[in-house]
């Protein structure tokens, strides 16, 4: 067993930890074995961590909160471009969706430098508190791109334009086919190429059904 200080047992069992859930997904992935690789025994893993969620916890926490705080920038950035302005010009609408790619391309390489927890946040955390947390950043994306229609084209004509349920197949989409580019993209030259042509792609459909 590990004879390290406090701060060397604690980095063993996190890296022994993001291991297991890069290879296992969280709910496979077995307590005692991650202490086994640690080499610490479950008792002082518990002086560590309360339980297996809590030390998957500690991993994702941090890059969380900075996806949220990076979405919330942007998503203040776009609101305040539109503005109260009714019609709304083109050009606004156009400035947004450049806003709309430079999120993305900063969003991907930012995911890709931390992209082992970005992983685990996404695609490894069924059976914790975040096994949702793409879910919900679409459901966030789904309420703004609606409220985006109906500043652009009125309350009562945005449902003529796009349905609520082809606003969020379309978020769906493309938040996936992000995370899925940070996660097996071979480096960040083919991350990044990507990135803006997919961004491009969905942009062109904004464009059109954004525009009045």
């Amino acid at each position: 067993m590990t004879t390290g200080n406090f701060e060397e047992t604690h980095a063993n069992i996190l890296k022994s930890g993001l291991d297991a859930f890069l290879e296992e997904g969280y709910e496979k992935a077995n307590l005692r074995r991650i202490c086994k690789s640690a080499g610490v025994t479950t008792g002082a893993f518990y002086k560590h961590f309360t339980d297996k969620e809590d030390l998957f916890a500690k991993l994702v926490e941090p890059l969380a909160d900075k996806i949220n705080e990076i979405y919330n920038y942007y998503e203040k950035e776009s609101f305040s471009t539109y503005g109260t302005e009714f019609p709304i010009p083109k050009e606004k609408i156009l400035k947004v969706l450049e806003l709309k790619q430079e999120g993305t391309l900063k969003s991907v390489e930012f995911f890709y430098a931390h992209k082992d927890i970005f992983e685990l946040l996404i695609f490894k955390s069924y059976g914790t508190k975040y096994e949702h947390f793409l879910d919900k950043l679409i459901e966030i994306e789904d309420r703004n791109d609606w409220s985006i229609l109906e500043m652009i084209h009125g309350k009562e004509n945005a449902d003529s334009i796009m349905t609520k349920q082809s606003v969020h197949i379309i978020n769906h989409a493309f938040f996936n086919a992000i995370s899925e580019l940070v996660v097996h993209a071979s480096d960040k030259e083919q991350l990044l190429s990507m990135a803006k042509t997919m961004s491009n792609f969905f942009n062109a459909g904004w464009e059109k059904y954004r525009s009045p």
